[in-house]
Formats: C-alpha cells, structure tokens, sequence
C-alpha cells in the first residue's frame, strides 16, 4: 500500500485501542504528530478515594461489580487479544513522530502544537470534550476535526452511550458516528455512521470491543472519502438523548454487570430474530462497510 501525503494528527487519551488508531493511520498516512491526553494521578490519600463509597449502596453496587465482572469481562479481553495485538503484543507508539502529552486537552499548548505542525485532518477519539482555543484552529485546518463517536449519533451522544442503549433495550441503536466537530457536545455533522456487528451469544464486553475496531476502520475510512473530495456531510436529523451526568446518567461499573446481564437473559438474540422491524427507524449515513 502506497503511504498516503495526507498529514494526520491524532489527538486522544493513550489506550489500547487508541493506540492502534494510532498505527492504523501511521500505515495508510502521514501521521504528523501525536496529542495524548493523560489525567494526572487522583491527589489525596486511601480517605479521598473511599469518599464516594460512603453511600453504602453505592459500595455495594461496587462489590458487586467487583466480584461478578471478571467472567464477563476475560470474553472481551480474548476478543481485544484477537482484533487489537499485534504478534501477542499490544500496540505501541510509533518512534519519532511528535508527540505532546497533556493533562488538559485544550491547553494553549495544543492548539500551538496543532498549528507548528500544519496538519491536513485532526482525528480524535477518548479525550474531553473540544473547547477554545482548539476549535478556532478548524478554518485553518483543510479537512477540520473530525470525530469517532462511540455511539449512534443523532440517537445517542455524550459518554457510554452504547452501555446505556444496551441497558435500555435498544441494541439497535448500538453503534458508531464519525463526524466533523462543532462546539456541541458528539452533534457535528456525520461523514458516516455504522451499527456495530453482534453475534446472539455477545456479551457487552465484546460488543464494546467490536465496536472500536469499526469504529476505527469507519474513521480511516472518512478519512479516506475527505482526502478523495467524496465523503458526505449531513447535518444531524433530531436530537436525540444525550448520556451525561447533568442529564442522569453517572457511570459506575456496575451498570456494565447490569448490561452483561440484558445480554444473558437474550437481548441480542431476540434483537437479531426480529431485526429488520427493529432496524426499521434506524437511519445510517453509509459509506463503504468496514
């Protein structure tokens, strides 16, 4: 494969699967440099950090996650094994391409980084949300900033949206959006949109793995549809609902047990037995299918 010009940055939290976005567009394109976004060490001793457990119902919810995780939580990590390592190895940074690490995403330290190295496309994926002075770095930049939403935008934006679709019944609004970014929190317009692909014996863990392997592949894809002057831009059709703790969504591990749980008692299964009536209100922005 011919390395494509197009100079890429990458600006992300440093994870698994950030990492191999990371290699993935190091492969197809110039990748120009790297922005981490990595939160400093939680301050205060064992006090400060059993604080939020002082709710005893909390603590138990956490016990409980605990305890009753780890049988679900080994299908996703042989799954990761299979679709993110490399030779039994996960993936790691590529040398000598500019690297920033930060804790603050939008420190003026990033925006001066961006600018020093002039990229064509800024991806980004698993850091806080975009603010000043980065977004008015976006006239200057020819292909803007573009997202990986891990959930299906316009139904669902914010944080674990997928968690809470699953937890919610509504698998079929299980998925992935890549989108420009605006100052909105996931509600830029769509490149292209996928649902993730399920099996009748997936658990969430697994369905939360897959989901970041197209994902990625839909983002190089975007990428690649810009770069060709094809890609599409639709502006999102309704607002959907947005998963946020203002809104009443707070994420505790336990609520991954409880979507675990919807798996077991045969969501997906009943989903994939009724699901073109169940896709039926489901609009995608499509592209070429990773």
């Amino acid at each position: 494969m011919t390395l494509s010009s197009l100079r890429v940055v990458v600006i992300c939290c440093d994870g698994l699967y950030q990492r191999h976005l990371i290699l993935r567009v190091a492969e197809e394109f110039t990748l120009a440099g790297v922005v981490l976004q990595v939160s400093a060490p939680k301050r205060g001793g064992r006090l400060a950090r059993l604080a939020p457990y002082r709710d005893p119902r909390r603590l138990l919810r956490q016990l409980k996650a605990r305890l009753l995780l780890p049988p679900h939580e080994r299908r996703g990590a042989r799954l990761q094994q299979q679709l993110f390592f490399r030779q039994g190895e996960p993936p790691q940074l590529p040398e000598e391409v500019p690297l920033l690490v930060t804790e603050s995403i939008n420190d003026v330290r990033t925006a001066s980084f961006l600018a020093d190295l002039a990229p064509d496309i800024v991806l980004v994926n698993g850091t806080q949300l975009l603010r000043q002075p980065i977004l008015a770095l976006i006239p200057g930049i020819r292909h803007g900033l573009i997202n990986l939403h891990t959930g299906l935008s316009p139904y669902s934006r914010g944080a674990n949206c997928n968690l809470y679709m699953v937890m919610e019944g509504c698998p079929e609004l299980v998925g992935v959006t890549v989108h420009h970014i605006d100052p909105g929190i996931d509600s830029g317009d769509i490149i292209l949109s996928a649902q993730v692909p399920m099996q009748s014996d997936d658990n969430f863990e697994t369905i939360d793995v897959r989901s970041f392997h197209v994902g990625i592949e839909l983002l190089l894809e975007a990428t690649r549809q810009l770069e060709a002057g094809t890609a599409q831009r639709v502006p999102q059709w309704e607002q959907g609902k947005l998963f946020l703790r203002r809104t009443g969504y707070t994420y505790e591990p336990w609520q991954r047990l409880l979507a675990n749980r919807r798996t077991e008692q045969g969501l997906i299964r009943a989903y994939l037995a009724d699901r073109p009536n169940r896709d039926r209100n489901v609009r995608l922005v499509q592209g070429m299918t990773p």
